[in-house]
């Protein structure tokens, strides 16, 4: 490969590695934690007229996205701001799982690690 070659070959390189850096995890590939550090109930279902199955306490980390309802976009999330991220989880319910317990929260609660 000659110079030119080598040298469009590293642009390139450097170039997709910046896109890569651009966008985030899938909104169910990483873990969140609770908003504003209150405990927050578990519900067996999602609406806060639901039984609550536990409460996950305020300073809870590690806390995993299982689903939403509505899903959300891939596209918008991982392209979003951090402020986009959370205007969509603001909009849904998810069911998520914290130290072996499964129930629903409002989105609004939680945001990334």
């Amino acid at each position: 490969m000659s110079g030119f070659g080598k040298i469009a070959l590293s642009i390139g390189f450097c170039l997709s590695a910046g896109v890569a850096l651009a966008q985030s995890a899938s909104p169910y590939d990483m873990t969140y934690a609770l908003r504003e550090g209150k405990p927050t109930p578990l519900y067996a279902d999602m609406s806060e007229k639901a039984a609550r199955k536990s409460t996950i306490p305020g300073d809870a980390k590690g806390i995993v996205l299982r689903w939403c309802r509505d899903e959300i976009p891939f596209g918008s999330w991982q392209f979003g701001s951090r402020k986009a991220q959370l205007a969509l989880l603001d909009a849904r319910w998810c069911e998520i799982s914290y130290n072996g317990a499964v129930g629903n929260v409002p989105g609004k609660v939680l945001t990334p690690q």
